[in-house]
């Protein structure tokens, strides 16, 4: 049962659409409702989702799910969700208007820019990801999943043209940034550690698990027991140690499993070459980026999970292997001992004969992987999408004053 937060958000009057091309009314008033005579209780959100186009990813699955979870705990509130495409199909809410902003020669830097301008004032405009304006009507938040490109040169973006006239039109972003949503306390630190926000522009709201589809199979297919791991292409994802240690098992373990690597990283041609290198390329499948469905097969079938990341801002595929019965072994780097808690094995992530040995340990004992598996669930059970949302409209009435 999902919990119920409703309780959390204030009632009021309730602001409905009735199309996307008409203004808001009040049912019960009957007048148009501009933003100047919007009673002062509802705040108008205004939240730019560009990156709905990215659903593979984590801020792609961020944005998806927070607006959900918005519309099922917030029935006050006024929204306005702006998105590149049409094909993102959402719940229908009262107090949700969704708007199809398209622009047919122009890339994610102008259309940030400019779809806000053409929804008329707000109270707040919400980035679900790590980017600015250069004008705003209203109070502007950012969510900064983490600070990897500050910390890793390797994966800062190159300078272009693009880049450089977002540079001229925006000027100090961080002059620009009321607040600041990220997504651990690792993250927080980070952030206050290596740019110029005041502790009280910076809150945490934890990421959440969809419950009813990341879950425990309820008839398990049946195919040759394998390691998991699902990763970007990003070098900090750091599979290359798992490779390894997989290569270092005994032979007589080994040979039991097959190694599964799904995502970006099959990829990359020297994920390929050590595979090879390795000799074991016969018992390692690359099956590349997948769906959602597939995915969640995926962690239901797994013997193991492993994440060996060196950076995370969250670690939502820790959690999503939790929720659906799949034992995890994951890095204790940056924000993962915080999702983890004590429901997996932690490793050092440079250490890849550490991880050869708790990898032999978990695979060679049913009773530690059931151990795992009890205490995944349950930690799983602490994160919800609902409470993400609770906390972020929290953020928005604090903008709104």
């Amino acid at each position: 049962m999902r919990a119920d937060y409703s309780w959390l958000i204030a009632r009021s009057t309730i602001a409905r659409t009735v199309s996307t091309d008409c203004p808001v009314r009040d049912r019960r008033s009957g007048p148009v409702l501009h933003h100047r005579s919007i009673p002062r209780h509802i705040v108008k959100i205004v939240i730019a989702a560009w990156h709905l186009k990215n659903l593979n990813v984590g801020i792609g699955r961020y944005a998806r799910e927070l607006i959900e979870a918005l519309g099922r705990v917030d029935q006050t509130n006024q929204y306005e969700i702006l998105i590149p495409h049409a094909e993102h199909p959402f719940t229908a809410r009262p107090n949700m208007r969704f708007r199809v902003i398209r622009f047919p020669l122009f890339r994610r830097r102008f259309w940030e820019q400019v779809a806000p301008l053409l929804v008329g004032p707000y109270d707040v405009l919400h980035f679900p990801y790590d980017s600015c304006v250069a004008w705003k009507r209203g109070k502007f938040v950012a969510t900064i999943h983490d600070v990897k490109p500050l910390l890793f040169p390797v994966l800062r973006a190159r300078t272009n043209l693009n880049s450089r006239i977002e540079q001229w039109l925006v000027g100090d972003r961080w002059k620009k940034v009321d607040h600041v949503i990220t997504i651990s306390e690792h993250s927080r630190r980070d952030l206050l550690a290596h740019v110029p926000l005041r502790p009280e522009q910076v809150t945490v709201t934890s990421l959440g698990l969809d419950a009813e589809r990341f879950r425990p199979a309820e008839h398990p297919g049946v195919r040759k027991p394998y390691v998991f791991c699902v990763a970007g292409a990003d070098p900090t994802k750091n599979v290359g140690v798992l490779i390894d240690a997989f290569a270092k098992l005994p032979e007589t373990l080994r040979s039991r499993f097959d190694l599964l690597l799904a995502g970006d990283v099959c990829k990359r041609p020297d994920i390929r070459a050590t595979v090879e290198r390795l000799g074991i390329s016969a018992c390692t499948k690359f099956v590349g980026v997948i769906s959602d469905t597939e995915l969640v097969v995926s962690y239901q079938e797994a013997t193991v999970f492993v994440f060996p990341s060196l950076y995370e801002g969250f670690g939502l595929p820790v959690l999503e292997a939790m929720g659906c019965g799949c034992p995890v072994i994951c890095s204790n780097a940056a924000s993962l001992p915080e999702v983890a808690g004590d429901a997996a094995v932690l490793f050092d992530p440079h250490d890849g004969g550490r991880l050869a040995l708790e990898l032999s340990r978990v695979l060679a004992s049913p009773v530690l992987r059931g151990e795992l598996r009890a205490r995944g669930l349950a930690r799983a059970r602490e994160f919800s999408w609902d409470r993400t949302a609770v906390e972020t409209v929290a953020v928005y009435r604090r903008l709104a004053g």
